[in-house]
């Protein structure tokens, strides 16, 4: 297993607290879409009840998405790498680089390693090789 692996323990864990998360807005759904109310929402057509879930999955789907683009812009902004990025996802640095393009500065990179000095009344820029 690898770090970022979970057990069988925490993955049903992390289905049940999803689930757990996900039924008041499939209910929501449910109700808007049926008419019906919370308390009589098993009343509505199967279909209805099974397609309210699935459109809910998918708006948590949109929702995870956001999240993982934001930890992607913050683990960047504070100095990791695509490849660190790709290798926390499972994925290669350049399909980090592709999933979330803007979350490593091509700035904060190119000046990584210099730094300005100021002595004597000059300057002088550091350069790390």
């Amino acid at each position: 297993m690898t770090a970022y692996e979970i057990t069988p323990e925490e993955q049903n864990e992390l289905g049940k607290a999803l689930y757990d998360a996900l039924n008041p807005l499939a209910s929501a759904i449910r109700s808007r879409r049926s008419g019906l109310p919370a308390d009589r929402m098993w009343e509505a057509d199967p279909v209805e009840v099974t397609l309210s879930v699935l459109a809910a999955w998918k708006v948590m789907d949109a929702e995870v998405k956001r999240l993982t683009a934001h930890a992607a812009a913050t683990a960047g902004s504070y100095g990791a790498s695509y490849e660190q990025m790709g290798a926390a996802w499972g994925i290669t640095r350049q399909g980090a680089r592709k999933k979330w393009p803007d979350a490593v500065s091509r700035t904060a990179h190119a000046t990584a390693g210099r730094r300005t000095l100021a002595l004597f009344g000059g300057t002088a820029e550091l350069l790390q090789a």
